[in-house]
């Protein structure tokens, strides 16, 4: 009885939710966003955004949220990306960090790539790794790390 009730609060808590989501106009929704600047971190939050970054070298760039599109024009010295969907492209990257699915990540350059998920890409042109080979650790099913011609 006490987990049919917690149940239930869930479900109406959860319908609660959606109904107050449907209220907020649609453009509002699509547009959340947020990008920010600290010191060396540039963060993007959000739903469909179309961004470009102008980096100076050594910054975090983070982008947390779904099919937004980013690139990412300059180096950087990490690439932290959390959520679903998200495509960035860029040039030298020292390490790039996924959680998540269905990320793409097209870049020049790479030394470390950390993913944990499902389905995630990341494609390079070339790595500044002595021993050639880029540093790779996967957690997940589907994802794939690839040199480019």
């Amino acid at each position: 009885m006490k987990l049919r009730t917690i149940t239930f609060g869930f479900s109406l808590l959860l319908i609660g939710s959606l109904v107050m989501a449907a209220k907020e106009p649609v453009s509002k929704a699509l547009t959340n966003d947020v990008v920010n600047q600290q010191g060396k971190v540039i963060s993007i939050e959000g739903v469909n955004n179309n961004r470009t970054i102008e980096a100076k070298g050594g910054e975090i760039v983070q982008i947390e949220g779904a099919d937004n599109k980013v690139v990412i024009r300059g180096n950087v010295s990490k690439l932290i990306i959390e959520g679903k969907g998200n495509t960035v492209t860029g040039n030298d990257i020292t390490t790039v960090t996924i959680e998540g699915a269905d990320n793409m990540v097209n870049i020049g350059s790479v030394e470390t790539v950390q993913i944990e998920g499902v389905k995630n890409h990341v494609h390079y042109k070339s790595t500044k790794n002595k021993s050639g080979q880029v540093k790779v650790s996967t957690e997940g099913a589907d994802n794939m790390v690839m040199k480019m011609k």
